[in-house]
């Protein structure tokens, strides 16, 4: 431990002094390609969120906290005023009856037919015996009518004959007042066509109605009073009475209803001018509440002048620059915090342009999808929960959950702008990316993903559902926008469980999922290493156990270190039996070779496990692993053989240099592939041990940690050296029960030799 203190404090020594000198090159150091994707991602942003700016930021059932003020002074149809009125105007059309010539026509046949039936009877009585005579005629009215068949009778005949058809023609009288028409009648008259382009306005209550025996009696009187003799009267009564009356269920009125000319009078009122609501600068639209269809059609025609008047009048004009420089400022800002934040809590992705273009993509898409779908649809912005849950979810999954919620952050603050969104649904959003965020530590199974939505959704069901009584909406609302909420927040993850393999090349991440798949035995590159080289899976499996539990001792990716360590010697699959742990017999392959040839032998496993990691597509993030668990460590069994050599052969005057037998690196850049290095040195170490007893374990196990740091192997990585020494007392215990002691069991026939009792036993 005094070798520890030490070495921590020079270590903290030097690497102040390397901050200082190397820090000042670090930060000037051009970032070229992911400074012009900073500013290609502010320029976009911008145009997404300024495009929104020019569209009604309101929808229908929204619920507005503040009322709604007139930004210019407007014209807008009143529709349900205009409805209301033309109705009313439909209503108070009357309808229009036209005078029944027909009827004329026949009653004044009638009465032709009745004088030519009189002409051509000689006597009365001949007359009355003909059945074809329809006209009752008494003796005096024969005899009356029997005087006009002469041509002076005959022409005062007629004259009495038009005066009667004109006084009909004067009758009020229709079928029925209230006909059946598509709008219903409010009007107490109704219109007449007199019959000579004349309309009069008749009351209802003047009106008489063929279908009333006692309006048809009096109308045929009134026809023929003072008409002739009184002798001939009673039969023009009759025949009026039964022109307008021919059977009992049957009517033809003086005036029939004129159907067409009344539905293009109705139609005529239809098309009204419509009425105009006039609004001045600061008149109140909306109060506040739930919106509803009205008020949002006056909010549009209030936003459709605005539009249409910026174009020409000046002081909006310069109104709309101003807010749009604020806008750019904003968005501004939002970029330039984003990309800092981005450069020192995540500096690959700064400072590598493919990396920092994806994340760009995946925000400026996201954002899009918002603009698109929530305004383009005009539906509630709860649903950019299915955006904010999804690039939470993915940024946790590829980086880290700070990194992923401090990005989610800068995408809420940009949705809220380019969809107009009242700043309370900031708290839902970073309600939903914090729990979300702080669920997916680790992804194992597809349950989990389940859950993580399971809990999310209901983080933000409750935010929304806070947030909605927070503005006193209606219980009916709350419910409604508490239940998409949760919806869009499970809709979100699912997506991205879906999406999963497609986000793993896009981002080139490897998920825990995906480490689970290539942990499996039954994997090609597995199954090649398990039937070629036996000893080194058992080595490799064994390395795993091992270091997963190191690695979990100081927080680092136990699953990671674990799969790295079964895939980190299958170079050795191609030459098998030059290493030590596949030699069935104690001759070595390395006996009839030289020292550098063998070493040759010994370093292609690096290249060619790292040839065949690619070759089978195993992730990049193993790749590690395999170039970096000897670092740049020396060979040392082959050095001392070739020192050896070198002094047999007389040349003990020329030392051998340790820089040709170093492996090339690089040295291990993670904490994960430091600790698989720690652990490939102290397995080997113990298992050369006659005897491994604890002590002597402790003691090898501090050594090799001691020499890998003293040779500067952690150099590259960020590992400390308290989590060393957590790792150390770590590798000790998984090294102790590994190589625990045995009881030697008798033979067959001899006497059990007394061995000594465990104290656990002893206490028990």
């Amino acid at each position: 431990m005094g070798l520890f203190r030490f070495y921590k404090s020079s270590d903290a020594r030097r690497a102040s002094i390397e901050g200082v000198v190397s820090g000042r090159p670090r930060i000037r150091r051009p970032l070229g390609l992911p400074i012009c994707v900073a500013v290609g991602f502010c320029a976009c942003a911008f145009l997404i969120v300024f495009s929104g700016q020019e569209r009604l930021p309101y929808f229908l059932g929204q619920y507005l906290t503040q009322p709604v003020f007139s930004r210019v002074q407007f014209e807008r149809v009143n529709q349900a005023r205009t409805a209301e009125v033309r109705k009313q105007a439909q209503q108070d059309v009357p309808n229009h009856f036209r005078l029944n010539r027909a009827l004329l026509e026949s009653i004044e046949a009638e009465f032709s037919d009745l004088l030519a039936a009189v002409n051509s009877a000689e006597t009365f009585e001949q007359y009355a015996s003909n059945p074809q005579n329809r006209w009752k005629l008494t003796q005096a009215g024969f005899d009356a009518l029997n005087r006009m068949t002469d041509e002076n009778g005959s022409a005062q005949y007629k004259a009495e004959v038009r005066k009667i058809i004109e006084k009909i023609a004067t009758l009020d009288m229709v079928e029925r007042a209230d006909v059946a028409r598509e709008t219903r009648s409010t009007a107490g008259y109704v219109e007449l066509d007199r019959g000579d382009g004349r309309f009069e306005r008749v009351p209802k209550e003047r009106l008489i109605y063929a279908v009333n025996t006692e309006h048809i009696d009096r109308a045929a009187e009134r026809a023929v009073s003072r008409t002739l003799s009184p002798d001939i009267r009673p039969v023009f009564v009759d025949v009026v009475r039964r022109a307008i009356a021919p059977a009992p269920d049957e009517s033809k009125p003086v005036y029939a209803f004129d159907q067409d000319y009344t539905r293009q009078q109705i139609e005529e009122a239809g098309r009204l001018e419509p009425v105009k609501d006039r609004y001045q600068v600061g008149d109140r639209l909306v109060s506040p509440g739930e919106l509803d269809g009205e008020g949002l059609a006056l909010l549009t025609a209030e936003h459709d002048a605005y539009l249409s008047q910026r174009s020409h009048d000046p002081l909006l004009r310069r109104l709309w620059i101003r807010e749009t420089i604020g806008l750019f400022g904003l968005i501004v800002l939002l970029s330039g915090g984003l990309a800092v934040f981005t450069y020192y809590c995540q500096p690959r992705v700064a400072q590598n342009p493919t990396r920092a273009f994806g994340l760009a993509a995946l925000i400026l898409l996201m954002l899009m999808a918002d603009r698109l779908l929530l305004l383009g649809m005009g539906t509630s912005p709860v649903w950019s929960i299915v955006t904010i849950a999804m690039t939470v979810t993915i940024l946790t999954i590829s980086y880290s959950q700070a990194f992923a919620i401090g990005v989610t952050a800068v995408l809420a603050l940009l949705t809220i702008q380019a969809t107009d969104s009242d700043f309370a649904m900031f708290i839902v959003h970073m309600t939903v990316a914090a729990v979300a965020s702080l669920l997916l530590q680790d992804i194992r199974t597809r349950l989990k993903m389940v859950e993580v939505g399971g809990i999310t959704a209901l983080a933000a069901a409750m935010s929304t559902a806070f947030v909605g009584l927070f503005y006193q909406q209606s219980p009916a609302t709350v419910a409604t926008q508490a239940a998409f909420a949760a919806l869009a927040a499970m809709a979100g993850i699912s997506m991205v469980l879906v999406l999963l393999p497609l986000i793993e090349k896009a981002f080139r991440i490897t998920t825990s999922l995906t480490l689970l798949e290539w942990a499996d035995t039954s994997n090609p590159l597995l199954r090649h290493l398990i039937e070629k080289a036996p000893g080194t899976w058992q080595h490799s499996h064994l390395l795993g156990s091992m270091a997963e539990a190191a690695a979990e001792e100081i927080g680092a990716n136990g699953l990671l270190v674990r799969v790295g360590a079964y895939y980190h010697d299958i170079g050795k699959t191609c030459k098998p039996q030059y290493f030590v742990e596949n030699q069935s017999g104690k001759l070595s392959a390395h006996q009839r070779l030289a020292p550098t040839m063998s070493l040759l032998v010994i370093l292609a496993h690096v290249k060619d496990g790292l040839a065949m990691a690619k070759e089978h597509g195993l992730p990049r993030v193993l790749h590690q692993f395999i170039a970096e668990h000897h670092g740049t460590t020396i060979v040392r069994y082959f050095h001392a053989m070739a020192a050896q050599e070198a002094k047999a052969s007389g040349r003990a005057d020329r030392e051998v240099s340790e820089s040709e037998f170093r492996y090339p690196g690089p040295k291990p850049r993670t904490r994960e592939s430091a600790i698989l290095m720690l652990c490939d040195g102290v397995e080997g170490a113990v298992r050369a041990l006659s005897e491994p007893t604890p002590s002597r374990i402790e003691s090898v196990v501090h050594e090799i940690f001691m020499q890998r740091l003293m040779d500067g192997q952690f150099d590259d990585c960020e590992i400390t050296l308290k989590e060393l020494f957590k790792v150390e007392q770590s590798l000790v215990k998984s090294l102790c029960a590994f190589h625990h002691g045995r009881i030697a069991y008798p033979k067959s026939g001899e006497k059990p030799v007394d061995a000594p009792v465990p104290a656990r036993a002893r206490t028990a």
